[in-house]
């Protein structure tokens, strides 16, 4: 009896050792625990992506940047025509009835010169006056002059190169003011005919600003007149905005079809449709570009308010060849 006894005390004793330690091995240990040594790696390299380029600087025409040009000015210079120190010309039209160029200046005048830069005449047509685009309109025969400042577009006869009237625009448009009295004011004007009917037609200006939007903004205006009307003005029809600043001459190309439009500050040459699309965009060469036309051979001219006043182009085709 005591012999079984003292197996089963001992079986006891046994079993609950075996318990505390599974127990103790169950807990997590509440002493300092031993530094663990890793051994080393060699880190991988860390790639930096690469840092973004900073914007191209943008232009003044909404379009931001310059990849936004269509290509180089599809055009090569033939010459420098009209190099004077005072005929500084403000606005040029191609005049297809005597094949010659009529320019205007910024204190009144018109003076005609042959395609070649030659010399013809020149008139004082009102003293003191803006006058800032010009041409020509085969419905009536008759010049018109944007006089910058009065914002009036002057009837003009060719023959004499006298005024004949002026046709003030209305600054309305839609109840509200469209063209500021406190602006630049218009800059260039151009006749284009209508195409259900070429004996009628509108006229298209530019209104030279520094800014797209707000009270006096960057656009291109079509006005019609009543030619009939007992006191005839230039109402505006319609406007729309070719994104850049600071236009300063438009030519209507009857071969295309198009509007030739210059920004003299930015140093560009448009081609926009007449829904306002603008279809291609140039860098322009000269200086203190006022105006552009085309004459019967396809030859661009550009007006400068510069000492040379009037820089001509021959057309390159495709593979950069002149066509002339």
């Amino acid at each position: 009896m005591k012999k079984l006894s003292f197996i089963i005390s001992v079986f006891f004793l046994c079993a609950t050792s075996l318990a505390l330690a599974t127990s103790c091995q169950s807990q997590p240990s509440l002493g300092p625990s031993l530094p663990i040594e890793v051994p080393p790696t060699q880190a991988s390299p860390v790639e930096t992506p690469n840092p973004t380029p900073p914007p191209t600087p943008g232009r003044q025409d909404g379009t931001g940047n310059a990849d936004k040009l269509s290509g180089p000015f599809p055009y090569e210079k033939v010459g420098d025509l009209g190099e004077t120190k005072s005929d500084k010309f403000s606005g040029i039209v191609f005049y297809p009835p005597r094949e010659t160029i009529l320019a205007v200046t910024d204190n009144g005048q018109i003076i005609e010169i042959k395609t070649d830069g030659s010399f013809i005449r020149r008139k004082l047509v009102r003293s003191k006056a803006d006058f800032e685009g010009i041409t020509y309109s085969p419905a009536t025969e008759m010049l018109y002059v944007a006089v910058e400042g009065e914002e009036v577009i002057l009837e003009v006869n060719p023959e004499s190169l006298e005024a004949v009237r002026d046709l003030p625009i209305d600054r309305m448009f839609g109840g509200d003011v469209l063209l500021s009295p406190e602006g630049n004011g218009i800059e260039g004007i151009t006749f284009v005919p209508a195409s259900e009917s070429p004996a009628n037609g509108s006229f298209y200006l530019v209104n030279q600003s520094d800014e797209l939007a707000g009270p006096d903004p960057s656009i291109v205006i079509e006005v019609e007149i009543d030619h009939a009307a007992s006191e005839p003005q230039a109402r505006i029809i319609r406007f729309f905005s070719v994104g850049v600043t600071d236009l300063s001459g438009i030519q209507y190309a009857p071969s295309s079809h198009r509007l030739l439009i210059v920004s003299d500050g930015n140093n560009l040459l448009l081609e926009v449709d007449l829904t306002g699309q603008v279809l291609e965009t140039y860098p322009l060469p000269g200086k203190k570009q006022e105006g552009v036309t085309v004459d019967g051979d396809g030859f661009l001219y550009i007006a400068q308010d510069d000492d040379t006043a009037l820089l001509k182009f021959t057309p390159l085709d495709a593979a950069g060849h002149t066509n002339q």
